[in-house]
């Protein structure tokens, strides 16, 4: 089941590495003249060479001639071999390929495969490797729950691997060579005897010739994506370890309406007297308990949270990216147009790149560059081209007609906003008459009619209006709508 289950992701994986192998042969010799440089493949985790041979006949077909080798070393349940060990066992693999082949090698790697190509990088120093293409490898580490994680160690969650993986027996499961829990970095450091070196993250004596021995390769690809359900996180190169899913209890108070039920008399026909209630409304507050889910980020070694709730990590260069820069991996900047150097400290002459910017001089500038013209030429409206004699002025009928086009453009404007103001007068309009037969509905008189003292006692009946409820209640005391049944206060009551 697992590994029917590897080999499909395997081939959607090499499905998508397809669009590379024309740039990885790029440079190799025209087939007349001579072979493309030799392809060494190395697979990964439960694999052997069997799985790759899709991406063998397809080399086959598209370049003709290509030596591919897939190493057929440490397959199946072999591949959870120590790192180290399997380092050792490709390495003499690969250096009578590499002997056969002054002009240089491809090395292609999938999943662990990667991580033993890295350390196959690092640790020799005769290397000949043109390009290398880690496809799905865990280069920051291993931190997440799949299904042959699952099937290895059963009885354990990532949560608690790490008691298993930073033993010294669990060291000699290769998994566990590259397990790296965010949540528990200290031992991570200590305990692993692999990932922590060749990621530079322990210091060791043979730091500084394993990473020149590592920069001897021409090119790097690195290939990752959210669809890889065996490496997680898959962003183990972008800066994100994992992410958690939290259960935090909240305690919040909230408001709502509360109603309120007020007992009254009326006077009904028959010189009765109801008692009957009106609802009302009054705005109160209640506590409120739940449990919300809240996803927690963690970032890998050298990326941060731009704050503590982010879900995104960026990355940490110790010295700022300078002129514009920005910093794209652990201390990696990417210089703006113009610049360069490590942290973009550097102005870029682009007067000496070998490409024609101006027609005849050119002037390096900070971070930019200008054009000069001889004594008898001016320079161009583009900046770049002299020509005899002056640029032509503007006339005064191209002035002339930029400032109709203007006029006119303001024009429209203006007619838009006025039939915008007529429409919200005519709303206004509308909305005041329909107040206005609100009112007549509910005075006892009309409004012409009104005299200041009956002006002040309307005015002190609307204070009294507490909610919506007593408006609509008022109302149908207005109408007459008070409907009385058997339930007066007594037979004293109803005489006088």
């Amino acid at each position: 089941m697992l590994g029917l289950w590897g080999q499909r992701l395997l081939a959607a994986w090499v499905l998508l590495l397809l669009p590379f192998l024309p740039l990885l042969l790029l440079a190799a010799p025209a087939p007349h003249r001579a072979s493309y440089k030799p392809v060494i493949v190395v697979h990964g985790l439960f694999d052997s060479s069997y799985s790759f041979r899709h991406l063998l006949e397809y080399i086959n077909e598209t370049h003709p001639g290509t030596v591919v080798t897939v190493l057929d070393l440490f397959d199946g349940r072999e591949s959870l071999r120590p790192l180290w060990e399997q380092v050792q066992g490709f390495r003499e693999a690969v250096v009578p390929i590499m002997a056969k082949a002054p002009q240089g090698v491809h090395l292609i790697c999938y999943s662990q495969g990667g991580l033993v190509c890295r350390a196959l990088l690092s640790v020799m120093d005769d290397h000949n490797v043109d390009s290398f293409i880690s496809l799905s490898s865990p280069q920051m580490g291993q931190y997440g729950d799949t299904d042959y994680l699952k099937w290895l160690f059963p009885t354990s969650m990532r949560s608690n691997l790490y008691r298993i993986c930073y033993s010294p027996w669990g060291q000699e499961f290769s998994i566990c060579n590259y397990w790296h829990d965010p949540h528990h970095d200290d031992l991570y450091l200590n305990a692993s005897s692999f990932l922590a070196l060749i990621n530079g993250e322990r210091d060791h004596p043979n730091a500084t010739v394993w990473r020149k021995n590592f920069l001897r390769v021409g090119h790097l690809v690195l290939i990752g994506g959210p669809d890889d359900g065996v490496i997680t996180p898959w962003q183990s190169s972008q800066g994100v370890c994992s992410k958690q899913t939290l259960v935090v209890p909240l305690r919040y108070n909230e408001s709502y309406s509360q109603p309120v039920y007020k007992p009254y008399l009326t006077l009904c026909a028959g010189r009765r007297i109801c008692s009957t209630y009106r609802t009302t409304y009054r705005v109160t507050w209640r506590e409120v308990r739940r449990e919300v889910q809240q996803t927690h980020a963690v970032c890998c070694q050298g990326w941060k949270k731009r704050h503590p709730g982010a879900l995104t990590c960026e990355a940490i260069c110790a010295k700022p990216c300078q002129n514009g820069g920005v910093c794209v991996r652990p201390d990696q900047c990417e210089c703006a147009p113009g610049w360069g150097g490590k942290h973009c400290h550097v102005d870029v002459d682009e007067c000496r790149t070998g490409i024609t910017l101006c027609s005849h001089r050119c002037l390096n500038t900070a971070g930019s560059f200008t054009c000069g013209c001889p004594h008898d030429l001016v320079l161009g409206l583009d900046g770049r081209t002299c020509t005899e004699g002056s640029p032509e002025p503007p006339t005064s009928a191209s002035i002339l007609s930029v400032a109709v086009r203007e006029a006119e453009k303001d024009e429209r404007a203006l007619k838009r906003e006025i039939r915008e103001l007529r429409g919200r007068l005519e709303r206004l309009e509308q909305w005041a008459s329909q107040a206005g037969a609100w009112v007549r509905a509910v005075l006892p008189m009309p409004p012409e009619e009104l005299q200041p003292e009956q002006v002040a006692e309307l005015w002190g009946r609307g204070d009294r209006i507490e909610s919506l409820s007593d408006q609509v209640l008022l109302l149908e005391e207005r109408l007459g709508a008070c409907s009385c049944e058997d339930n007066s206060l007594g037979p004293g009551l109803n005489h006088r």
